[in-house]
């Protein structure tokens, strides 16, 4: 089976914006890069929970590859269903990308 065929999902990629917002600080607005096809799997990063805030949170890892790009960073996002999965890390082969995420507060 190809790598191609393999890329049944539809994600998009998202980069931080920062801005000014009036008082001295910064906020961050998410803006699209692209939407691609990939492949989602989830893999076991040793899910765990701990409690912040008296509010229970969890982490839950998925790797996902697509097509290979040269204008993804660790400091962006990945959209996928009702997920947001931060970039974790990259790795880069010749006709692949494979990143490394996480989602956290399940």
């Amino acid at each position: 089976m190809s790598f191609a065929s393999k890329l049944t999902e539809r994600v998009t990629i998202q980069y931080p914006a920062m801005s000014d917002d009036g008082y001295g600080g910064k906020t961050i607005a998410w803006t699209d890069l692209a939407t691609v096809f990939a492949q989602v799997m989830p893999v076991y990063v040793g899910i765990s929970e701990r409690v912040i805030a008296d509010q229970t949170a969890a982490t839950a890892g998925y790797r996902v590859n697509i097509r290979v790009r040269t204008d993804v960073t660790a400091a962006m996002r990945i959209l996928w269903k009702s997920h947001t999965l931060g970039i974790h890390s990259l790795h880069e082969t010749d006709h692949m990308l494979s990143m490394l995420t996480y989602e956290e507060n399940l």
